[in-house]
């Protein structure tokens, strides 16, 4: 195994070249991501409002945004609710307590996704600041002991090996930095997209016991005051 100066440095500067690939790569994927998840958020739930409510529609957004998802994990519970039922107080807080249940499994598993490839990021983040370090130890090591060997230190003969051996720490920064950026910016934006998906499964969960109630209040006035 070659241990020497220069095929040290040099694995260590393409280890942190593969991190600072890597680190692009999650970047622009995550990105490319949460701006589609966003869009395609805003669009369902701006067209979830302009239509009719609760129409039990399966087709509706084809799934393909994370709150059409949601909806229609609540609506394969309502759809699951026996006719009679709707009409009957006692049955509300179940089902209801069910689609709540149902719309906050779907949430967590969008959340699970949202975070997916962010622990590389973390990872590389925390890891290629020491990487580099290493890089530049073991190069200044080797460039000390060519130093004693040669029994000189002038300037031309330090600051060369040195100055090489310095690359590593400064392209483990330069791969750090970006990585715990983009760690922190997905972080915020993931908070930001599950508090939206959150506040819209409150709101198909309030609508959802409005359009019950009336119902049920219609069902009562029909029974007493027939025609």
């Amino acid at each position: 195994m070659d241990l020497s100066e220069t095929s040290i440095v040099n694995a260590t500067l393409c280890l942190l070249g593969c991190f600072s690939l890597l680190t692009w790569s999650v970047i622009l994927l995550k990105a490319g991501e949460s701006a589609l998840n966003a869009f395609r958020n805003h669009r369902f739930i701006k067209q979830f409002w302009e239509r009719p409510l609760l129409t039990y529609d399966t087709d509706t957004g084809k799934a393909k945004s994370q709150a059409s998802r949601i909806y229609l994990a609540g609506l394969k519970t309502l759809a699951q609710i026996p006719t009679e039922h709707i009409s009957r107080t006692e049955q509300y807080s179940a089902w209801h307590e069910l689609l709540e249940r149902a719309m906050r499994q779907q949430i967590h598993k969008e959340k699970a996704h949202m975070e997916s490839g962010l622990g590389w990021l973390a990872s590389f983040g925390s890891t290629a600041p020491f990487v580099g370090l290493f890089g530049t130890v073991w190069g200044i090591m080797h460039a000390l002991k060519d130093i004693g060997s040669s029994g000189s230190a002038s300037l031309d003969i330090v600051a060369g090996p040195i100055g090489e051996a310095l690359i590593a720490t400064a392209l483990g920064i330069a791969v750090a930095i970006p990585a715990v950026l983009a760690y922190n910016f997905f972080l915020r934006q993931n908070r930001s997209s599950a508090a939206t998906l959150e506040h819209f499964a409150s709101d198909v969960l309030h609508t959802t016991i409005q359009t019950h109630l009336l119902q049920h209040t219609v069902s009562e006035h029909v029974l007493t005051h027939p025609e």
